[in-house]
């Protein structure tokens, strides 16, 4: 079970970037055609950067071969960077903030990993006439109001380092992935967006994504190379958003794997752009319930409502399948539901099970061609085998073979 709760190395650092948690974040699904037109704007707006970087990525250098080029992804120093970002699209913005920044940069001569927070409230400047108040000028606004382009850019110099790669991720894959490390998914969430019950805000809930990710690495990071579950890889590769490819995202996870972290941790260094005096305050899941009460507690009653309402799970749930079941049949909705994973955001296993397969059948109506059908039920059945869940690999196999005789 181990050797599946891994998943895949280099996204588990995605885990820390995804830390809007509310009943109004779960329920992504817009009601009005506008927002959802917006939404697709978003997303196809991030479909465009990351075609785009995939581009120049596989640019052919001149002392190398194509597929040298394509396929290694550290370069002639020995390191990649890649930057994760937490995207926060929400209803009237055309980009979305950036919601949680970590570079992670993985240095293959020396055996090496540094993970380097930036502060959602560092200064950026903003394109000329985008700024309208002082809290407009924050590297976060910086994706919204200039573009994620331009707000990459702006991270980039606050770091003071190009990236060579992006990952970016979405709300309900954070919660599958919180889900398959068998870590408790709601409280989790609340532990990585908690800045107020901190003197210092925000630079001390970047430097606890940092920290997260670090203990995550450690973790699961498997000692044996042929530990690591490659179907499993594909099936999570599949569902982020990112401009490294698959080849290239399986040597940086064997590259991390012969680092033997588990047994070194002092590999893995933690920064932060700019400094701020932060203390290491490790996640404890056992206790983090407890850890909670004792920070957020005593201010509950101040916080947003839209950061901490109130609303049990229970209650969020009951809305959630409410929502998937009036809008089963809506086409639009369909299409949206299944490219967000949004069976993830489902506690209740049985449930979340039978509404993927339900949303695939209905997905699989709306797609003309028929090689892609086929490649998305291989992939639902990819998954289902190693989910080991017998009953729908059955089903997944019946729906493939309809397919393949039509």
């Amino acid at each position: 079970m181990k050797k599946k709760k891994i998943l895949i190395l280099l996204l588990v650092a995605i885990l820390g970037l995804c830390l809007w948690f509310s009943a109004k974040g779960i329920l992504w699904y817009r009601a009005t055609a506008s927002e959802r037109a917006l939404e697709k704007k978003q997303d196809q707006a991030l479909e465009n950067l990351i075609d785009s970087r995939r581009v120049k990525n596989s640019e052919l250098d001149p002392k190398e071969t194509g597929q040298e080029k394509m396929s290694d992804p550290f370069g002639e120093d020995g390191i990649a960077r890649v930057l994760f970002i937490g995207l926060d699209k929400r209803v009237g913005q055309e980009s979305g903030h950036c919601d949680a920044i970590q570079l992670i940069t993985i240095d293959r001569g020396t055996g090496t990993i540094n993970i380097t927070a930036v502060p959602r409230g560092t200064y950026s400047p903003l394109l000329p006439g985008k700024g309208v108040t002082s809290s407009d000028y924050y590297v976060s606004n910086a994706c919204d109001l200039g573009g994620l382009d331009y707000g990459i850019k702006q991270i980039e110099k606050i770091l003071g380092v190009k990236s060579d790669y992006l990952v970016v991720v979405g709300f309900s894959e954070t919660l599958g992935i919180l889900r398959n490390l068998g870590l408790p998914t709601t409280e989790t969430l609340q532990w990585l967006r908690n800045r107020h019950g901190y003197a210092i805000g925000e630079p001390q809930r970047a430097h606890n994504h940092s920290t997260f990710i670090k203990q995550m690495l450690i973790k699961f990071a498997p000692t044996e190379k042929s530990s690591i579950n490659t179907a499993l890889q594909y099936l999570v590769y599949k569902i982020v958003k990112t401009d490294l490819s698959f080849a290239q995202a399986q040597k940086i996870i064997a590259t991390i794997s012969a680092m033997d972290i588990a047994n070194h941790p002092e590999k893995i260094q933690l920064s932060m752009r700019p400094l701020y005096a932060i203390q290491d305050i490790p996640y404890d899941p056992q206790h983090i319930g407890e850890y909670l009460d004792q920070t957020l507690g005593p201010i509950k009653h101040l916080l947003n409502k839209d950061d901490y309402s109130g609303t049990s799970e229970e209650t969020i749930q009951a809305k959630l399948l409410s929502i998937i079941e009036k809008n089963k049949n809506n086409p639009e909705f369909v299409s949206w539901a299944y490219q967000n994973n949004i069976w993830l955001q489902i506690e209740d296993n049985e449930k979340r099970l039978a509404v993927q397969y339900d949303l695939l059948v209905s997905y699989l109506a709306l797609l003309p061609d028929k090689k892609e059908r086929e490649s998305t039920i291989a992939d639902y059945l990819l998954e289902m085998e190693n989910r080991t869940e017998s009953f729908w690999q059955g089903k997944a196999r019946e729906l493939l073979k309809r397919e393949i005789d039509n």
